[in-house]
């Protein structure tokens, strides 16, 4: 076994520049899907990390297929049902802010809501209504700073006057890049909501384990709601990130296929050197199985270093060149737009995938030809 590998490291080094050139188009072709899986990875650890302080329970209202405000009376009822610990009512919608183009998320709260996490403040994070915690973006976009005032138009056409006392840490711009967080009273004002209803209802539950019965109850209980669980909205975000980069996957993997077919090409054409090479091999007294051995190891020795490669290629790719060219197509685009490191991430099925994909294939259609020379009496060849 080692003198065939030794022989087939030989082999290699006689056309090492061919080798070379072929091993670094290899490595990129590796590299361009295993950038998609790197991605994938991140996006679905940091979506588990964002999401891992949401409530247990949403209870929205749906007329005509549309969201409504939902009525705080409803509050009392829900917090009846055994096993709910607490209802609150969340005040939350879209503003479109004209001098810059953006769609803002504002949120209506009296405090800092768990999970976020403050880059800097002025004040306690205790809110009044006249004043606000908004995120990075909005303090890039207008050009403002912490004690500054912001101006919002409310759904009246009235200016509304806040003070600005604190901004969100960039690890959490994914959730926080585009959020304003008011009291309640002035989200209200702003988005419309009368005083007596909310945009939905949050329910946190004693256990985690009955919140599937929990949220059975309240549709049976409750005509026109719409219930959403935490697992339901995470497995959202699982599906979306998963939908779109299986195109993108699907895409690198037909330019794998053509890569292979023309590999296969290429050793269906063996070249005269290599035909004779085989012929003395077996003149000498070489078996069939000696000859296939050596391009198994030259082949397996070719792929596993291009794979390697590969995937440092996708590694710096992602987590340190931070996904340039196909962040945007991944997550989305917009005016304002979440700047936010990728956390290096990376599965063992996620690098057992990547030698599946790239390996096998590899070894297919390189060994059948090769098959295929070997059998071939040596007499021809050497009177090619």
């Amino acid at each position: 076994m080692f003198n065939l590998l030794a022989y087939s490291l030989l082999s290699l080094r006689r056309r090492w520049k061919k080798n070379v050139v072929f091993i670094l188009i290899y490595a990129c072709v590796v590299g361009f899907y295993a950038s998609f899986i790197f991605f994938l990875a991140s996006l679905r650890y940091e979506t588990q990390f964002v999401l891992k302080d949401i409530p247990d329970i949403w209870v929205q209202k749906i007329t005509g297929g549309r969201l409504e405000p939902v009525p705080l009376a409803l509050i009392d009822s829900l917090k009846n049902i055994r096993g709910v610990r607490t209802v609150q009512p969340r005040f939350w919608g879209y503003l479109f802010d004209s001098p810059t183009g953006a769609v803002f998320t504002i949120l209506g709260a009296d405090s800092l809501p768990q999970g976020l996490k403050l880059l800097k403040t002025s004040k306690k994070n205790i809110l009044n209504s006249t004043q606000t915690l908004v995120g990075t973006g909005l303090l890039e976009l207008r050009g403002l700073q912490i004690s500054d005032e912001l101006t919002l138009t409310d759904s009246q056409g009235n200016i509304q006057y806040l003070e600005i006392i604190g901004s969100f840490a960039h690890e959490v711009d994914l959730l926080t890049k585009d959020l304003i967080i008011v009291h309640p009273k002035t989200a209200q004002k702003i988005l419309g909501l009368e005083e007596s209803k909310a945009t939905d209802l949050a329910l946190y539950v004693y256990n985690s384990d009955e919140v599937n019965n929990i949220a059975r109850k309240i549709n049976q209980k409750f005509a026109g709601i719409r219930v959403v669980t935490a697992n339901q909205l995470q497995t959202t975000y699982q599906a979306l990130f998963s939908w779109r980069g299986s195109i993108f996957l699907y895409g690198s993997f037909l330019f794998l296929m053509a890569f292979l077919i023309l590999i296969w090409d290429k050793a269906t054409g063996l070249s005269a050197l290599e035909r004779k090479e085989l012929g003395i091999l077996k003149a000498i007294g070489w078996q069939i199985t000696d000859v296939l051995k050596v391009k198994f190891y030259e082949s397996l020795l070719v792929t596993i270093l291009a794979t390697s490669i590969g995937i440092w290629i996708g590694y710096l790719h992602i987590f340190v060149f931070q996904a340039i060219g196909i962040r945007s197509l991944l997550i989305g685009w917009s005016v304002l737009y979440p700047h936010y490191n990728l956390v290096p991430i990376i599965y063992g099925t996620d690098l057992l995938l990547i030698f599946i994909i790239s390996v096998i294939p590899y070894l297919s259609v390189t060994l059948i030809p090769a098959w295929r020379a070997a059998i071939t009496n040596p007499a021809e060849v050497m009177n090619e």
